[in-house]
Parts: C-alpha cells; structure tokens; sequence
C-alpha cells in the first residue's frame, strides 16, 4: 500500500483536492434527506414511512434527468483537457436550456403517478401522506435541475468548492425550516410532515438563484464569460451534445435509481415497521455513498481531462488511485455499520417494533458497501472517457435483469421479505461493480479515438 501511495502521489493528491469540496457538497444534499428523516420520525412511523416513500418515487424520476445532465461537467471538463475551457460557457447555457424541457417532462410524469398511487399498493396511511408530500416537492424540480447545471459547469472547470458552499447553505436552511414547518416553532404554522415539503422547496429554490447568481456575478466566473453571450442557435446546437452523452447516462442512473426506489415499494407491502427499517438504513448508507460518489465525479473529471489531451497512460492512472481510495474507504465504512449499527438506529429515534428490521440491514448495508463504491467509480471513469452506452448497458443487466427479479423473488416468494429485497439489490451492486471494472479498463486499453 505505501508503495502504490508514493508511486501515485501526484494523482492522490489531485483526486483529493478536487473531490473534497464535491464529497461536502455530496453530503449536504443527502444530509437534506437524512435530517428530514430524523425530523420526520419525530412525527412516528407512518409520517417515516409516507415521506420516505415519496421521496422514494422523486429520485426515481430524478435518476434520469439527473444523468443527462451530468453530460455537463462530462463535456466541460474536456473542453478544459483540450485547452479551451472558455467553451464551457455555451455547454452551460445549453445545460439550462434542457433543464426546462426535463422539468416539464418530469412534472407531468409525477403527474400521473401522484394521481394514480394506488398503482403502488401502499398502505392506507403512505397512499395518503406521500402524494400529499409530493404535490408540494413536484415544485422543486425545476430549481433542482437549474442548481444541477451550474454544479456540473463549476465542477467540470475544477471550482468545486462553488457548489460545496451553495449545497452547505442550503442545508442549514433546510434544517432551519424543517424546524420552523415541521412543529410549528417561533409562531410559524404546524405543518407537520407538509412542512418538510415546503422546506426542501424553499432550500432547492434559494440554491438555484444562488448557483445563477455566483455564475454571472462572481470575480472566479469572469475568466470563462464570453464577452458576447452565446446566440440561441449555438446554444441550440449544444443541446445536442448534451442529449448525446447524456441520454445513456440518464438511463444508467434511472436504473440504479429505480432500482432502489422500486425495492422500497416492495418493502412498502409489508408494512409500515420494515418501510420506516429501510428509510433508515438506506439513509445511512446513502450518506456513506456520498464520499464514495465524489471521490467517482473527482476521478471523472480527471478521466475526462486525460481523455481531452488524448493521454490514456493518464487515464490509468486516475483510475487506478480512483479504485484504490474508493476501496479503502469501503472497507472502512463497512466495519462501522457492523461496530455501530445500535447507535445509528438510536440517532434515527427508531421506535421498539422498527429495532428488530432495522438493526440486521445495517449489517446488509456493510455488505454492499464495497460493490456501491467500485461501481460508482466504474462508472464515474467511463462517463469521462464518453463511453456512456456501455455504463447503461451494465446498469440496466445489473439492476433490472438482476436485482429486482432477485429481489422480488427472495423478498415476495420465499417470504424474506425486507432482507430479502436487500440482498437481491446488494448481489445486483456487486455484479454492476465487476462488470463495470472489466468495461473500463478493456475499453482504455484499444483506446484509440478520442472524438
């Protein structure tokens, strides 16, 4: 280990210094969703349980239109490799143009869901909490996806500490709000679990106007304004980029997304004692996939400067430290959800008949740990070397055709239920990471085109 550190120190360093302030920004949205769950709880299980499920269903639909427009930071960060990062001012605009078309398509498919829940089979109390949650929450797409672009255009040029400072802001908010909405503090209305809803739209709207605002205004900024705003033609045109390297993306991300939105439904059937288990695990687990998550957007950023100076021996080399760090931390995490798993329940106020689920999926969690991370960095690594198609290929065997008929049939037809839907999205994780590994590093080695 100390000798791969000193051979790839340069890299380490790099990775590091870039993915701090993306690892802080990471964890202040997931710390959004961790202190409504927390804040939420306080309410009981039910209240737990329709949030967690609403919230379920949002990230789900968010899953693709986030991936398209992480082609931003992809496409800015090799204009940067190619020496003209000063290009990456049009990408951005066109990035906000198919933020708007993504918020309509968005907001009428969760149009149709919110209308129809009893699609879904929920219990009485989640069918009426969740679309109540969601009516409020649809709002904040727009602002969300706006904040996305500036994030992925800040981050692209390597400024990731514009969008740490942005995500910290608005977390404090949120956590203020929650306070303010949820229990009805300082004179403020009783708004219990709606009031969560009103904060998170409230955060993602003050987060968007001041991503908008430090783009246009700031003195960093300056240096890649065109003194000449970009005509709506070039903007236009740009947009196709974007849906090029961004629709395969979206699908990879809408996959694994889906996928574990679709396991809470499950976990849904059985009751609000397991659905509230799974909110709080998954939330844990999330808030450790955020480090593992940015130290994968570090690694592609750099991958896609290698890939912009034609240079596949850098391209390695990213990747090998990308895996090395993303392993390490893993491990690390697994063994503190083993060692700790009674004090996290506990900081989730979880009642006596949630203990029981909760506790044995922290040790699922452990499990999956690993695979999460590599399969992130995997496929983080073939996003900035624009080989987008197989990364959705992968995503769509690993967690359609793998770990939701694996995870139903372990869960529903065996009767495992709960543990049996984690275990079929943890084996989905690992084959994803293996898959995803193999692709890369077969896809640089006949690196040959960079266009």
């Amino acid at each position: 280990m100390l000798r791969f550190i000193r051979n790839y120190r340069p890299e380490i360093s790099e990775i590091l210094k870039l993915s701090y302030p993306i690892i802080l920004g990471q964890l202040g949205i997931t710390l959004m969703g961790v202190a409504d769950t927390i804040m939420v709880g306080g309410l009981g299980k039910e209240a737990l349980a329709g949030v967690n499920q609403a919230n379920n269903i949002f990230f789900m639909l968010s899953g693709l239109t986030f991936g398209i427009l992480f082609a931003v930071s992809t496409l800015v960060s090799i204009k940067v490799g190619e020496g003209n990062p000063n290009k990456g001012f049009i990408t951005y605009r066109a990035g906000l143009l198919v933020s708007v078309i993504l918020f309509v398509i968005q907001l009428i498919i969760l149009g149709i869901l919110i209308s129809n829940f009893h699609w879904l089979k929920q219990t009485e109390a989640v069918s009426e909490i969740a679309p109540r949650f969601l009516k409020i929450v649809a709002w904040s797409i727009l602002p969300m996806l706006i904040f996305l672009t500036s994030r992925q255009f800040t981050d692209g040029l390597g400024h990731t500490k514009v969008s740490m400072f942005i995500t910290i802001g608005g977390l404090l908010l949120n956590v203020l709000l929650n306070w303010l909405f949820i229990y009805g503090n300082w004179g403020f209305p009783n708004l219990g679990y709606e009031g969560a809803a009103w904060a998170t739209l409230i955060s993602r709207i003050a987060m968007a106007l001041a991503g908008l605002w430090y783009i246009r205004y700031s003195k960093l900024m300056r240096q890649y304004l065109p003194k000449v705003m970009p005509k709506l033609k070039e903007v236009w045109i740009e947009t196709y980029a974007i849906w090029k390297i961004g629709f395969p993306l979206g699908l990879q991300t809408f996959a694994e997304w889906a996928c574990f939105a679709f396991s809470g439904v499950m976990v849904g059937w059985y009751g609000e004692a397991q659905l509230a288990a799974h909110a709080m695990a998954l939330s844990a687990a999330s808030f450790t996939y955020m480090v593992a998550s940015g130290i994968a957007m570090a690694g592609s950023i750099m991958a896609g400067n290698g890939y912009g100076e034609h240079n596949p021996i850098k391209i390695r080399r990213v990747a090998h430290v990308t895996f090395f760090l993303l392993g390490v931390f893993e491990i690390l995490n697994a063994g503190g959800f083993i060692l700790f798993n009674e004090q996290i329940a506990h900081l989730y106020k979880a009642e006596s008949d949630v203990m029981p689920f909760v506790l044995p999926l922290f040790f699922l969690a452990a499990l999956f740990q690993l695979s999460d991370g590599i399969q992130a960095g995997a496929m983080g690594l073939l996003r900035g070397i624009k080989d987008v198609v197989w990364a959705s290929i992968i995503s769509i065997i690993s967690y359609w055709l793998v770990s939701l008929p694996l995870s139903y049939y372990l869960g529903e037809v065996l009767g495992q239920q709960v543990y049996g839907i984690w275990t079929g999205f943890t084996i989905g994780l690992f084959i994803a990471s293996i898959l995803g590994v193999w692709r890369f590093y077969r896809r640089v080695k006949n690196l040959t085109i960079f266009d």
